[in-house]
């Protein structure tokens, strides 16, 4: 599954490190409760987040960017979701997505973030849940209903929301992605959200397999929670 993960965590932003390549804010924790203004109708904003991410990411990654929000804002609008949310969300999901592997652990360490063996091991997945990190600090963001979305945009989470899901199934599918599922998981999503974030997560765990990878604990735990779930409200 490789980059295919994150971790739902409380944080603290640290100062400022020439090696990290951007500014953090001084020691304060991440709100855990509630939602904040995440100023996700501003036009400016969204216009500096494009400026920046067309600026730090390949051109490759900014075109996903601009897929996954066009597919996340279409199912927000489908299924009743914050699209304002939605399309905040989209646009910073993988703005550390690039950012080489010392910088991610060291971003992690020093904003007192839990480093499992699994991101040890592939630095790669921590890229969910340090780019809120760069959201607050570069354009003011602090919603914590985004920031959850981006922590497991790739492996997902035990008890994911609407929020959540949505970007789950929205990284995934698409327009650009070159593999056939993505345009069947696109058509679900549009008739049941819940159905997709399964057919997502069964694509993810069987590709896992046959590369012979280990599964996070995340995508675990999100797979079995969200399928019985399901079961039980079929019953």
């Amino acid at each position: 599954m490789g980059s295919e993960m994150c971790i739902r965590d409380r944080c603290m932003f640290l100062p400022f490190d020439s090696q990290a390549g951007f500014r953090l804010a001084p020691a304060c924790a991440w709100p855990s409760q509630g939602r904040f203004s995440s100023m996700a109708n501003d036009p400016d904003q969204s216009a500096r987040i494009e400026a920046y991410l067309s600026e730090n990411l390949s051109p490759a990654r900014f075109k996903h960017i601009l897929g996954v929000r066009e597919t996340a804002v279409a199912l927000a609008k489908r299924h009743g979701i914050d699209a304002a949310q939605a399309d905040l969300a989209a646009l910073l999901h993988d703005c550390a997505k690039e950012r080489p592997d010392d910088e991610l652990l060291a971003l992690a360490k020093r904003n007192g973030l839990e480093i499992d063996e699994y991101e040890q091991q592939t630095p790669g997945l921590l890229h969910g849940k340090v780019a809120p990190f760069v959201a607050a600090e570069q354009f003011g963001v602090a919603d914590e209903a985004v920031f959850d979305a981006m922590r497991c945009h790739s492996t997902g989470r035990a008890g994911m929301g609407p929020l959540d899901q949505l970007l789950f199934v929205a990284d995934f599918c698409e327009p650009n992605r070159p593999y056939t599922a993505a345009e069947d998981v696109r058509e679900l999503a549009e008739r049941d959200l819940e159905a997709a974030v399964l057919e997502v997560m069964q694509f993810k765990l069987r590709k896992t397999l046959l590369k012979k990878q280990p599964v996070h604990p995340d995508s675990f735990h999100a797979y079995n929670a969200l399928l019985a779930k399901r079961t039980h409200e079929t019953v």
